[in-house]
């Protein structure tokens, strides 16, 4: 299929923000109050919740990034965060989706496969999804256009935001990574294994999150989503996409715990962030 690329979609914006207010406990805490209004795509019967949205985060990117494959946290622990978020299993075995309470596996064939509650996670980040804005899409666009459109939109660069994206794809770039065996390789190194798999005239649901720059350390400061068709699949970590219509689903994020893995590998592990790197593995070409 001859792919054309769409333009940026066009919907003016107007937006209004109350006094952010940002606290640090033992856990991170973002307390911040917003109300936002997208003209002619805004759901203004959809009321904002008064329970404050909050990521729960297993271990940190750069331990991932140094080869830190292995956790305690079981699927079964992680759903009591939350029922809606991403990560990948011990091992690096395949990436983590949980959407509407189940969690799922994408496979380094892309197949989608459900796990048990003993299985464990090295990493993942969890929320209880409300969403406090929803925007309608009616027209093609690619993912780079449309996560330019929601910085410009939802400009507040020291929120954490989740997205549930829902609807019909023209195409979908997704990967995901074949189980690794010790002694395990960093992770620039374990994807040049990867599986990259094209799929066109999809239903689904891309579901993610952008963290804010002073939190690159723990997490990824740039939209991070992975895949899952509506029938259930197949899946992985979105590299590409062309959204031709749907809806976005935000919720803004007030609240952040990060959970340290308790092991030795962690504890010992020299941990650094290599920007370079992450982007070669998160697919920044798109």
């Amino acid at each position: 299929m001859a792919l054309k690329k769409p333009d940026l979609l066009q919907i003016p914006v107007n937006v209004k923000s109350k006094r952010s207010v940002i606290s640090t406990v033992i856990t991170v805490c973002l307390a911040i109050g917003s109300s936002v209004g997208l003209i002619g795509c805004f759901h203004p019967d959809k009321p904002l919740h008064s329970k404050s949205n909050s990521v729960h985060q297993y271990s940190t990117l750069s331990a991932l990034l140094e080869g830190v494959y292995d956790g305690e946290m079981t699927i079964g622990e992680l759903k009591l965060e939350g029922n809606f978020g991403i990560g990948t299993f011990n091992a690096l075995d395949g990436e983590l989706i949980l959407l509407e309470g189940q969690c799922y596996k994408a496979a380094s064939d892309s197949r989608i496969l459900t796990m048990a509650d003993s299985v464990k996670t090295p990493f993942a980040a969890i929320c209880n999804f409300r969403a406090d804005t929803t925007i309608r899409i009616n027209q093609p666009i690619r993912i780079k256009a449309l996560e330019n459109y929601l910085d410009s939109a939802l400009s507040k660069p020291n929120l954490i935001y989740a997205y549930q994206i829902a609807g019909k794809f023209d195409s979908v770039v997704i990967r995901s990574v074949p189980k690794q065996e010790k002694p395990y390789k960093r992770l620039i190194e374990a994807y040049k294994k990867q599986g990259v798999f094209t799929f066109v005239d999809q239903q689904g649901t891309l579901i993610g999150y952008k963290f804010p720059k002073y939190l690159k350390e723990v997490n990824m400061d740039d939209f991070h989503f992975h895949f899952l068709s509506s029938d259930k699949t197949k899946g992985g970590h979105l590299l590409n996409c062309i959204l031709i219509s749907g809806e976005v689903s935000v919720a803004y994020i007030r609240n952040y715990t990060l959970q340290l893995p308790n092991n030795d590998y962690f504890n010992h592990t020299v941990l650094t962030n290599n920007k370079t790197e992450l982007k070669l593995i998160e697919g920044a070409d798109r």
